[in-house]
């Protein structure tokens, strides 16, 4: 397809000839993938299935606007409104494959549990990229191969890697223009049953959480090697908690609520890179179920699944 690229003064710099190191190299990515103005049509391929979106981003007086397309299968759309440039959340992370925390994480932490590999350059949408492998060095994360658009530090194309390199989930624009105008009508949705994601209920990820103002009632005994907490919220209809905690690539997260299925055994679940893992606790006769969700090896959530204690 062919590739439209029509630069506005306005348009941030992120060419990467200047960066001194992958890891700045993937610090850049992140920023771009926020902070600039776009439009393409990407492929999604995981658990078994590929699917086809359409994206439009873009920037105004320090807000995030997006609409996402569903170009195969069911119609669906959704709609993003107002999200602000310093608060990265979660769902902003899985809806573009953002690596979330990243460009406030340091070299060295990110390079203590990754090798970091710039493996030369390729082409994807018709651009030139810059590929780089990170390669975990433990079992409790997983690897990623990224093709970093040389001119704006875009992330084009993205696969996560598993045990034995198996590609788990594969992400790539087909079609991408950068710094186009997108107007008004082209942010609206198409669709009366569209989705709006919420800016105001999903917690925002911060690599600089305050962990003593968070409540004391949980505490996770056991997390992988260079995990933080990264996020912390309450639901004020159900009460559940939920803590989200990154090593600046990978996230997970802890949701915590009373448990009404108790008869229910340890339940693991996985699609594509995507696992979840249920695990129950009985504490002074009150139930409670631990649930793991994210972008890790299901090792790593049962792990931690099981290492949550109640603190009286």
């Amino acid at each position: 397809m062919a590739v439209i690229l029509t630069m506005t003064a306005a348009l941030p710099s992120y060419a990467l000839d200047d960066l001194s190191s992958v890891s700045d190299l993937l610090k850049r990515m992140a920023e771009a993938n926020r902070q600039l103005t776009y439009q393409g049509i990407f492929s999604y391929e995981h658990g078994g299935t590929l699917k086809t979106v359409k994206v439009l981003h873009t920037v105004r007086k320090g807000q995030e606007f997006e609409r996402i397309i569903h170009l195969s299968g069911p119609k669906r759309e959704v709609i993003r409104r107002g999200n602000d440039l310093n608060c990265q959340r979660l769902g902003d992370a899985i809806l573009r494959g953002a690596a979330p925390g990243l460009a406030n994480i340091s070299r060295g932490h990110l390079e203590d549990y990754y090798s970091l590999y710039e493996k030369g350059e390729d082409r994807v949408a018709g651009r030139d990229v810059t590929v780089v492998h990170v390669v975990p060095k433990d079992d409790y994360r997983y690897g990623y191969a990224l093709g970093v658009d040389q001119e704006t530090g875009l992330l084009l194309q993205s696969m996560l890697i598993g045990s034995n390199k198996r590609v788990l989930e594969r992400f790539q624009f087909v079609d991408v223009s950068v710094g186009v105008m997108i107007d008004d009508m082209a942010l609206e949705p198409t669709l009366t049953d569209h989705h709006s994601a919420s800016v105001e209920t999903a917690t925002c990820l911060d690599n600089e959480v305050d962990e003593t103002a968070t409540p004391k009632q949980w505490q996770m005994s056991w997390l992988p090697p260079g995990f933080a907490l990264s996020g912390y919220s309450v639901s004020p209809v159900t009460q559940r908690e939920t803590f989200v905690f990154t090593d600046g690539l990978a996230v997970f997260s802890v949701f915590i609520d009373a448990d009404e299925s108790i008869n229910l055994p340890k339940i693991q679940a996985q699609r594509g890179a995507t696992v979840a893992f249920l695990n129950h606790l009985e504490i002074n006769k009150n139930n409670y179920a631990v649930c793991v969700v994210g972008e890790v090896p299901i090792v790593t959530a049962k792990k931690v699944a099981e290492s949550v204690k109640h603190i009286p």
